[in-house]
């Protein structure tokens, strides 16, 4: 990063401090239906979203909801443990108290970014609004309504990987209609063959994940598949991350003034993500892979010190990794000068 000390000051100062560009739906919006959900009461209403430019790039953070991890996980766990299946009791009960990380249905924001370069707009990941949706998703479509941005003017929608909180923004709520037609669909060919392969028939039978084959075949026409490390838009790279998933890749944007990197479900938690590394996730396929992925990923950020976009981190979810021995920390953007 050119002058990465003194770019990442600034940026903190002039664009996450205030938090400039959140806002909550005003009230004209309440009661109209878009292509997402829409409610006439508040349960419903969009939550707000984050603005900045870095370079020439203009970056904006879309609140599509959130949901809870109780939504998620099996009756006979209690789903804070998920994200240590793999640690004593004990410890984790004494970790997760010191980051009050308490037992009480932990919330997952979900968080799609639109990427505007000079040449094409560019959504990452699209939320989750299809059938089996948690009820307080399924607001992206509101949030570009919000800030003016036209479903056909999106050029290409990248994604992390097909769990239907990335990709079920991708079609409505009938999975007979595309939201954004005149955009290109990229995903790795790796997580595609997975989610249309006969391995993934036991995963299918879940409600929640049962609509993905469906989804895929209605994009076909979309769907651009890529390969490990490819260039996938203007100035963004693929990075493999597998692990979460087969195909799971982050995405480097090089804005030309500084490098963001869009970790998908790589990185879930502020905490056990970055201090835990090799602390299990029970949501990962391969929690092996998923923790060598971890360490790679966490690596590159701050080799490269790169601002990290996390889809569920705690909205807008910005912020960097710094290294701590033999892990890492979070700090979030805008928190103090540096």
């Amino acid at each position: 990063m050119k002058n990465s000390i003194y770019d990442r000051r600034q940026f903190i100062k002039h664009n996450a401090a205030a938090l400039t560009g959140f806002a909550l739906a005003p009230s004209f919006l309440k009661g109209q239906e878009s292509n997402h959900k829409m409610k006439e009461n508040n349960l419903y209403k969009p939550l707000g979203f984050y603005h900045f430019t870095l370079g020439e790039i203009d970056i904006t953070i879309l609140n599509d909801g959130y949901f809870y991890l109780s939504e998620i996980t099996p009756p006979d766990m209690h789903q804070v443990e998920g994200l240590a299946v793999n640690v004593p009791d004990e410890v984790r009960r004494e970790y997760f108290e010191s980051r009050i990380l308490t037992p009480k249905a932990p919330r997952l924001p979900i968080s799609p970014v639109l990427v505007e370069t000079k040449h094409e707009r560019i959504l990452i990941d699209s939320g989750w609004s299809i059938p089996g949706a948690s009820e307080t998703a399924g607001q992206t479509g509101s949030m570009l309504e919000l800030i003016g941005v036209d479903v056909k003017s999106i050029d290409k929608v990248l994604l992390t990987h097909a769990h239907p909180d990335h990709l079920g923004g991708l079609v409505d709520n009938s999975i007979k209609n595309v939201i954004f037609p005149n955009a290109e669909v990229i995903l790795a060919e790796k997580e595609f063959e997975f989610w249309t392969g006969d391995d993934a028939l036991p995963l299918l039978e879940s409600p929640a994940l049962s609509p993905i084959p469906d989804i895929l075949k209605k994009l076909e026409s979309q769907l651009r598949l890529i390969h490990p490390d490819d260039t996938v838009a203007d100035n963004i790279q693929s990075i493999p991350t597998p692990g979460h998933t087969p195909g799971h890749i982050s995405l480097a944007l090089d804005t030309g003034n500084g490098k963001i990197l869009f970790t998908g479900d790589a990185l879930v938690n502020i905490h056990t993500s970055f201090e835990r590394p090799d602390w299990h996730n029970f949501w990962d396929m391969d929690r092996e892979e998923a923790a060598r992925s971890r360490h790679r990923i966490l690596n590159h950020a701050t080799t490269n010190d790169m601002l990290i976009i996390g889809f569920h981190f705690p909205f807008p979810g910005m912020g960097y990794a710094i290294r701590d021995g033999d892990a890492y920390r979070w700090y979030p953007a805008g928190t103090t000068m540096l």
